[in-house]
């Protein structure tokens, strides 16, 4: 089942600020760096969990496989302005994203887009509310939120595995100056 199968929301529906952080094609680290002063990377979990509802069947796992999980805050001067949240199967810690548990407070983006042999797969996006356990995790990680997040998704490719990539966009990000957009 291709990565938008539950991530169809029109772009055109999301703040027109945000539509192009997420139609960005390139590093959204590279680009939240460029826009905002003192960014940094807080982890906030990097171990086994299970995968969402809507993130097995892009994966191909089943229920009760545990994948390699990492989730991070990307912040600038201390707030919060995105939540990521990355799995891949245990397989692919042994093949192509073998740094992807390494990765420490790096950010994920410098390390896939550094590789000129990484595919990404189209991206696709959802408004979140308060019922799908993203935004739930990105609340509980940043603090209050609006009712409703925007956030977009792809998968990287190394060969035959797989890397899912969520991104969660806060509130704090349009609510705070940036230098461009």
């Amino acid at each position: 089942m291709p990565h938008t199968a539950f991530w169809h929301s029109p772009l055109i529906s999301s703040p027109r600020a945000l539509r192009p952080w997420l139609s960005e094609r390139g590093s959204l680290t590279e680009r939240l760096i460029a826009n905002y002063p003192a960014f940094s990377v807080r982890v906030l979990a990097q171990g086994w969990a299970r995968a969402h509802q809507d993130e097995m069947a892009i994966l191909q796992l089943n229920g009760k496989t545990a994948v390699a999980t990492r989730e991070v805050l990307l912040c600038s001067n201390g707030t919060p302005l995105v939540f990521a949240h990355s799995i891949t199967a245990r397989s692919s810690l042994r093949g192509g994203f073998h740094l992807f548990g390494r990765s420490g407070s790096r950010p994920l983006g410098a390390l896939l887009f550094a590789d000129p042999t990484i595919r990404r797969s189209h991206l696709a996006w959802r408004k979140l509310n308060h019922r799908h356990p993203l935004w739930q995790k990105a609340v509980a990680a940043a603090g209050p939120q609006s009712a409703t997040l925007w956030a977009r998704r792809s998968v990287f490719y190394s060969g035959s595995d797989q890397l899912l990539v969520t991104e969660v966009f806060l509130t704090a990000l349009l609510s705070s100056p940036c230098r461009t957009i």
